[in-house]
């Protein structure tokens, strides 16, 4: 009787040495960069290089002090042009962050931009991000527009707090020549049948700068909604792309600025390494069963003798 109560305090322990590893007691989330957008602006005999760095945190509790080092490559030699770090602080649970840092390279051609994200000095996750970086346009050239993130804010709540009022802020980027006038349109959806749309006139965006768009939505608070934007140019969309997040205006206090990424139309997502797609736990579930049928076969072994 004591033999099989040990034979079982072993095959206990290794259950619970096994399961522990393979993620059944692990927490759910992870805290990681969800996406990185740069902008290369031409100054005199160099370019300046504005890296923003969006980051989500989808654990279940607030994360420790993070910074974020962004190293820009040769990626013909590997060697590090130029590096840079900032602290950001921490982030509360289920919510994301920006941070924005400038760096200087000389030169045109292509780069390797490489953003890691530490949480008090342990590396969490990086993110490659290849850019190439041209000479400075003449105003004749063709505009190429871009659409860099999208600030929103919830300025007050009316009708008994039943409707917000929404700002949007669009960044805009012509890293070609000077545009055309252009006109902006923001998207706010709730399903194909609810939408509310607003546009703001932008004027001529001139080469290798920026501009923030801007447009005021007064819409239903406890809903749940996608935007999508698109800039045109002579009744012509030159760009267009949408948030890749369903943002529910309920989960958001007023004036507090949220910042979020695009997703261009027509642009291929970039996607990280896949994942195993294994659940956690599996593994355990698998040792586990077979642990069990050797304990049964030893103790079935024991009782024939």
């Amino acid at each position: 009787m004591k033999q099989q109560f040990r034979s079982l305090s072993l095959l206990l322990f290794l259950i619970f040495i096994i399961i522990i590893p393979s993620g059944c007691l692990q927490e759910y989330g992870d805290l990681r960069i969800t996406n990185v957008d740069v902008m290369a602006v031409p100054q005199d005999d160099v370019n300046k290089l504005t890296v923003t760095t969006y980051i989500q945190n989808n654990l279940n509790t607030d994360s420790g002090v993070l910074s974020v080092k962004v190293k820009v490559r040769d990626p013909s030699t590997n060697l590090i042009v130029v590096e840079k770090d900032s602290d950001i602080g921490y982030i509360k649970s289920g919510s994301s962050s920006s941070n924005t840092m400038s760096l200087v390279v000389s030169g045109t051609g292509d780069f390797q931009i490489e953003v890691n994200l530490f949480e008090k000095g342990t590396i969490l996750d990086q993110y490659l991000y290849p850019v190439t970086v041209k000479a400075q346009q003449s105003p004749d050239a063709p505009a190429n527009i871009k659409l860099t993130d999208m600030n929103l804010v919830i300025k007050q709540f009316v009708n008994d707090a039943s409707k917000a009022v929404v700002d949007i802020s669009p960044g805009i980027y012509n890293q070609g020549g000077d545009s055309r006038p252009l006109v902006m349109e923001v998207t706010a959806r709730v399903n194909p049948y609810t939408v509310y749309t607003e546009s703001d006139e932008l004027g001529i965006i001139k080469g290798s700068s920026s501009v923030r768009g801007n447009v005021r939505f007064i819409i239903p608070k406890k809903r749940d909604y996608t935007f999508t934007v698109r800039i045109m140019e002579g009744g012509r969309t030159v760009v267009s792309g949408n948030v890749d997040y369903v943002i529910g205006l309920n989960d958001i206090k007023k004036n507090t600025l949220m910042t979020y990424p695009f997703v261009e139309e027509g642009v291929p997502v970039v996607e990280a390494e896949e994942e195993s797609k294994e659940e956690p736990g599996f593994q355990a579930v698998f040792a586990l069963i077979g642990i069990l049928l050797v304990y049964n076969i030893i103790h079935r072994s024991k009782g024939k003798r």
